[in-house]
Formats: C-alpha cells, structure tokens, sequence
C-alpha cells in the first residue's frame, strides 16, 4: 500500500499525459511492490533463487522481482516515440513512490518493457488479468501449432496444460496469437506485440504446402477452385521499421504476379491485394454497423458480404474473413431472436475450423471448443422450442436439433476435458449440458417410437382386396 497507493491514484492522468500505456505503469507498481515485500520479508527470493514449476495452482508461489528481470525486455524492438513517452510516464511514478522504494529510471523502463514483451492475458473465474509468469516465458516458445495452451487459475496462477500427446524430448510450445489468421498477419501482430518475426514450423513451410494459403486465399478467376499463392519474401526485424516504412512492403510486390495452385493461371500480386482490399472495406463496414448496435443492417451487410465474396468464388471458403464473418453473423443473428440462422451460422465456423486441412488449429484448441459449445447449447435450446410440434415434420426436426445438440457437446467435453481438466469448471458446465442432452435426446426418441408403434397398432386390418375375374380364352379357329 505504501509503495503503489499515491502513484496509483495518479496513473490514469499520467497516463493520459504522455500517452504511455496504463497497464505498463500499473504493472510497474506492483513489481516494484513485490521487490518491498522481498525485503521486508528477507525472503530467498530476495536473492535471486528461482521459482520452479508446482505440482498444483495451490501450491504455486509467486515469482521474485530478480527473476522478472531474467527476462528480455526487447526495448530495441518498441517503437522509439512509445519509449520516449514511457520513460516520461515513468519518470512522473516513480516521483509519487516513497524514495526508499524507487529504482532508477532506466530499470523501471526495462521493467515496463519486459510486462509489455512477455505479459500473458488470462481469464480465470469471470476476471480478466495480465501477469508475468518469468519461469514459462524463459522456457516455452511460441509456435503457431503449438501443443500446449495456458490456463488461468483461481488466485493469479497460471497452469500449463499439454492440448495433445508430446513425444519423449519433444518442445512444448504455446501460441501468443489468434491461429486462424493469415500468416503475414500472425507475424505483423506478433512483431508489434512481441516484438519478433515469427518463423516457427508453420510460418516458415512454403505457402503452397502450407494450410495458410487459405487463411487469405483469394480464388483463381480461370478455374474457380485452386487459390493464388505469392510467397511473400520480406521479412522485418524492427518495429520502426514496419511503423515508418509502411511502404516497403508495398514495394516488395511491386511488379510480382501470383500463381494458381490448380492451373496455370497467373495474376499480378497488385490486382490481388486490390480484390482484398476492397473485400476489407465490406468486412469493415458490416462489423462497425454491429459495433454501433444496428444489428439487422449488420447482418444484411454480412449476409451480403457471404454472397458476394463466397458464393461468386472470390475468396476461398476457409479465408479467414469468411470465418470470422460467420462468427459475427451467429452472435448477430442470437442477439436478434433468430436461432435457425444462429445456428446454421455457428455449424459453418465449427465445421470450418476444423476441416481447414486439420493444421489451421491445433486438437483440443480452446476457441473451436468455445463454438462447439455455443452450438450444442443452441440446438438444445431450440429442440425444445419445437418440440411442441407434433407433425412428422416438426418431430424430424426435433430429433435433429437434439442429435446435432449431442454431437456438438460431446465434441466440445473431449477438448474441456483436456484444455481444462475433467474436473474443472468449464468441463462440469458442458458434462451438465451434455447429461441434459443425452437423457432429451433418448426420452424423445422413445416417445416417438412409442407413439408411432401405438399409432400402427389402432390402424384396422384392411380387407382383402376382391379376385379379378377370370379373363376367357379367345374361341380357337380353324385353319382355311
């Protein structure tokens, strides 16, 4: 309290003075709280002794404020106006922090720079929160198929749990980004966040061998089946170089043409990054309607956005802004009381997802079990809706809403069991689901039978149907 109370109160108008990110001085502060306690404590910590890994969240312990600085802070990476504006945020902290607690300037730059490198964004319970946990930053790379994922746990601890087998002295990996999103994109977003190029397994197969040939996969105009494929060659290292030097990617396509993976088929790169742009500005212009809560123009536009760019065979089906349009258009249409549509919508990002080639996303990954989730919730909701419908027709679809609903929860407690642990809270939300749909699913079809074997059984015996008359045989003739 004595440390970060004064400070505190100040950060948001610091912030907002030098235009240096809030969670970077906040963060600051509580590192700077740990290191008081460390010395109030005399703790061994204090000293540097590293945290190891626990058997259980409960047991975990939280890491010293040496072992934070173990860390890269990658300050060469951050754009140079972002330093020079934190390095005055910082100056204006650490001036409301008691002096027997200050560190010099210079360090609490390198811490700020290490939270903004190496945080990790975590949910845990309905809280969100950003923590640094040193001993997984040190030893886990990201990759962009990774085999682990981290978990949040109760009290800010953080579990890492495997998403499939890993064979003996195999790496264990995790991603920091969205996986189903064009390459160039996972890199952009991983250079201004993480401040490095991304050249994992994934990232660096040709784009021709590669499932991300599809993530913006623009459709060949001849054929109509095979996509475009340029491998972009340009790779940047620096930050301020991408901020101040837009242009030289731009240049890097300059007078490059894109090549059918079908046919032989060729198109200048400009023509393509033309047809995206302009499919952008449509994306865009659907969702900032949905942002500004006009949801039934949201949806025309998305549904129009569908019709134009997929069903006339520009964009491949499993290009990412197909994918996340049917993900808004779901969420759209549940919003709006439309659940068939809802539904129908949330079936193509489950079905997508998973059959993009099977290496867009990992097995058991957390965003696709989400949606399995969002699916079977929905068709259990609604096969009790129609339930009511007595109809040979309002039965058939019952039935299938219920079959879909276990199916979809089925799929989504396999990977809840793995992402989370079979005990966890998020496996025991889908298990009740599941239970419901299972015991619906075996009541409805047994009331159906039953009603239908009832139904056969009141019918009366038909008569038999009256002997045809016997046809007579033409009188024989004799010969001439």
């Amino acid at each position: 309290h004595s440390v970060q109370c004064d400070a505190l109160a100040q950060c948001n108008a610091i912030s907002s003075t030098h235009k240096a990110p809030l969670e970077d001085l906040r963060a600051v502060l509580a590192l700077l709280g740990r290191r008081a306690a460390e010395a109030a404590a005399g703790s061994a910590d204090a000293a540097g002794k590293a945290v190891e890994f626990a058997a259980a969240a409960a047991d975990a312990q939280p890491a010293s404020y040496q072992r934070v600085h173990d860390l890269n802070p990658n300050r060469h990476y951050i754009e140079r106006d972002a330093t020079k504006n934190l390095q005055a945020a910082l100056k204006d902290v650490l001036a409301l922090v008691p002096a027997a607690n200050r560190v010099p300037l210079s360090e609490a730059v390198a811490a700020a720079c290490i939270f903004s490198t190496n945080n990790h964004p975590l949910a845990a319970h309905n809280h969100h929160m950003l923590g640094l946990y040193p001993f997984s930053a040190l030893y886990m790379h990201h990759s962009c198929r990774p085999n682990c994922v981290f978990v949040g746990e109760a009290g800010g601890a953080m579990s890492v749990r495997t998403l499939q087998d890993v064979p003996a002295d195999g790496e264990l990996t995790v991603s920091y980004v969205e996986l189903y999103q064009p390459r160039e994109q996972r890199r952009r977003e991983l250079l201004l966040s993480r401040h490095f190029w991304c050249k994992c397994r994934r990232c660096s197969t040709g784009l021709s061998q590669s499932v991300d040939r599809v993530m913006d996969g623009i459709q060949c105009r001849e054929c109509k089946r095979g996509v475009m494929i340029f491998e972009e060659t340009k790779e940047v290292q620096d930050i301020n170089e991408l901020m101040t030097d837009i242009s030289a990617l731009d240049q890097e396509i300059q007078g490059k043409h894109a090549e059918c993976e079908v046919c032989p088929a060729k198109i200048e790169v400009t023509s393509l990054v033309d047809v995206l742009k302009e499919a952008i500005t449509a994306y865009g212009a659907a969702h900032v309607a949905m942002q500004q809560g006009d949801l039934r123009r949201a949806r025309y536009l998305m549904e129009r956005f569908i019709v134009d760019y997929e069903d006339k065979h520009i964009l491949h089906p499993y290009n990412a802004y197909l994918l996340n349009t049917y993900t808004s258009l779901a969420r759209v249409c549940a919003q709006l009381d439309d659940p068939d549509r809802a539904i129908r919508y949330t079936s193509v990002v489950v079905e997508r997802m998973a059959g993009a080639d099977g290496d867009a996303v990992p097995e058991n990954y957390p965003r696709l079990a989400e949606y399995q989730m969002s699916l079977g919730d929905l068709c259990l909701k609604q096969a009790r809706k129609k339930a009511t419908n007595q109809t040979p027709a309002g039965r058939s679809i019952t039935r299938r809403y219920l079959k879909d609903s276990r199916t979809a929860l089925e799929a989504a407690f396999r990977a809840r069991k793995v992402i989370y642990g079979e005990d966890s809270p998020k496996a025991n939300e889908v298990r009740l689901l599941l239970d419901s749909a299972k015991k619906e699913h075996e009541e409805y079809v047994k009331a159906t039978e039953k009603k239908k074997s009832k139904k056969q059984q009141q019918q009366p015996a038909a008569a038999p149907a009256a002997a045809a008359p016997a046809v007579a045989a033409p009188p024989a003739t004799s010969a001439a």
